[in-house]
């Protein structure tokens, strides 16, 4: 069991970082979320007017900018253990946000168009009671299909653009 966990540590601790970078996100999102419809009053199936529209935007902002900051320094830490550290911080952090911003988009974008759509096709779970609230189911189906995309997009650009390990070239890599 040890040496498996050796064999595969880089890719189990990213899934248990990213699986909590996602908690810290959601429970960002949704907190947001939550407050902007009830201080505008709107209605738990409102996924299209631009009074929704903002309060998503405004809530997919903070909520990549919360992620982005506990992954960034988790990952560094430990995930990425072999990469070169000669690499200054601020750059690393750069680098990493850069290619955060590129997942942000697909994370917008697919959550957005994805609880439009189910809403659409599926009305009744745009309303479901639980907790003493109402949820939108088709938002938090969304939400994971968005984070199943983006966590693979992510590792990917971690992994090759920003904690390349010392001596890594891409182009030259040994067959």
């Amino acid at each position: 069991m040890k040496r498996l966990f050796e064999k595969y540590r880089e890719i189990i601790m990213y899934l248990l970082f990213g699986v909590l970078t996602t908690a810290v996100g959601w429970i960002v999102y949704f907190a947001l979320l939550w407050a902007w419809k009830a201080a505008f009053g709107l209605e738990v199936d409102d996924t299209s007017s631009g009074t929704y529209v903002a309060g998503y935007t405004v809530a997919q902002i903070i909520q990549w900018m919360a992620a982005v900051l506990f992954a960034f320094f988790t990952n560094r830490k430990w995930v990425f253990t072999d990469a070169d550290r000669d690499v200054s911080l601020p750059l690393q952090l750069v680098k990493f946000a850069g290619g955060r911003v590129v997942t942000f988009f697909i994370d917008y974008l697919v959550t957005l168009f994805a609880a439009m759509g189910a809403a659409a096709l599926i009305p009744a779970l745009t309303s479901v009671s639980s907790f003493g609230r109402e949820w939108n189911l088709c938002e938090i189906g969304a939400k994971i299909l968005a984070a199943a995309i983006v966590i693979i997009c992510n590792y990917v650009i971690s992994k090759i653009f920003v904690f390349k390990n010392k001596g890594q070239d891409i182009s030259h890599s040994k067959e």
